[in-house]
């Protein structure tokens, strides 16, 4: 809903959001073979534990023996002086519970030297590996476990990156994956969301940094349940709300507002959460300003690029929509230059109006020139009489 291209300058980091998240957490990284056999690919997952090791998050690394090697070379001074744990899946891995609780304890005394724990798993090809991980995982119940593969993320017959998959969507996307290696991630994903794990990324492994420290992402997330729901975010999401609007205005998807501005807006604003991670895509809905007309406006409507096209933005327009007749105001309407949320509003049922179907408040000190090039969408809220009989 871009209206002006002028940014402000970033007041956030996303890497400290996630860190906040990951603080005191346990995540799983698993470098699935061939992936880890070169140095070169392990630079971004080293800056990845670095960053986690002063966070106070707990990371536990399985990888194949041939991958170890370069993966202690790389990590220098932040791999265990002990050196890794060894396990042989071929060994008991069909017992239960897997890996045992001999196997976990020594997992726990180690965390206690070392936020990293290096595992070294005896397998030469991925099945083995993968199957070891996520039954780590899952035995742990970490809070996220990451499969490192060297082909990334999935993406569809048209190599459009699956950013998100809810785990109940696993078997219909099962059958459009040709690779016998893929599906066995998917499926080592799925596995791990039933034992217990919050969310599962599949990503390169020199891509890590960037899955878990951008809202963007790199990868592919899995996680049990749908999107979540979109609803008021609390004083605690102002800052996270915030950056986000500033990162949309800066990407030149929203109106250009100062600090003041914005600030007006996070009280009115609804955020939309996936399980434990961060929001996906937020949207406020402005009422006080045309308090007279029963109006309410829908604005600084922002879905993260990893979650767009995944109807984060319907539900956050569905749920200001409930709202807005909670309010009992007569109609809502929204501004846009962008054609995507044209189109959105549209399938909404909003309608195109001119500029004197919204209240005039909306216009005061507005650029004229502007107002042209605008999209105007409203939607009525039933019957005007009978809401006004209620008020009384």
């Amino acid at each position: 809903m871009n209206e002006d291209r002028t940014a402000l300058p970033p007041v956030f980091s996303e890497k400290n959001f996630y860190l906040e998240e990951f603080y005191g957490k346990s995540l799983v990284f698993a470098l699935v073979p061939p992936a880890g056999d070169r140095t070169a690919e392990l630079r971004s997952l080293h800056r990845t534990l670095r960053e986690l090791r002063r966070n106070q998050t707990r990371c536990l690394v399985t990888a194949s023996p041939a991958a170890m090697t370069h993966l202690t070379r790389r990590l220098g001074r932040i791999a265990p002086t002990g050196g890794p744990l060894r396990f042989n899946p071929a060994a008991g891995i069909r017992s239960r519970p897997y890996p045992p609780d001999s196997a976990i304890s020594a997992i726990w005394e180690a965390l206690r030297s070392n936020p990293i724990v290096l595992i070294e798993v005896e397998a030469r090809e991925p099945t083995s590996l993968v199957s070891f991980a996520h039954r780590l995982a899952g035995r742990l119940r970490v809070f996220k476990l990451l499969l490192l593969d060297r082909a990334g993320g999935l993406v569809d017959n048209s190599g459009n990156r699956h950013s998100f998959v809810q785990i109940g969507r696993v078997a219909c996307l099962l059958r459009s994956i040709r690779s016998a290696h893929r599906r066995l991630l998917v499926r080592a994903a799925r596995h791990a969301i039933d034992a217990g794990v919050a969310s599962v990324s599949l990503v390169a492994p020199d891509q890590v940094y960037e899955e878990l420290f951008s809202f963007s992402g790199t990868g592919t997330i899995f996680t049990e349940g749908g999107y979540g729901n979109a609803r008021p975010i609390s004083i605690d999401d102002f800052e996270e709300v915030e950056a986000l609007i500033i990162r949309a205005q800066n990407e030149g998807f929203l109106l250009s507002r100062n600090r003041q501005e914005i600030a007006r807006l996070l009280p009115s604003c609804f955020g939309y959460r996936i399980g434990d991670e961060h929001l996906a895509g937020v949207a406020s809905l402005l009422t006080e300003p045309y308090r007279r007309d029963r109006a309410g406006e829908i604005t600084a409507l922002y879905t993260l690029t990893r979650f767009q096209g995944g109807g984060v933005a319907a539900e956050l327009i569905n749920e200001l929509i409930h709202e807005a007749r909670r309010r009992r105001l007569h109609y809502l309407f929204a501004c846009t230059t962008e054609e995507r949320a044209a189109s959105l509003f549209e399938h909404m049922g909003f309608y195109r109006v001119e500029p004197g179907d919204v209240p005039p408040a909306k216009w005061r000190g507005y650029d004229r020139k502007r107002i042209a090039l605008l999209n105007i969408f409203r939607c009525d809220l039933g019957d005007r009489h009978t809401q006004d009989a209620d008020s009384k």
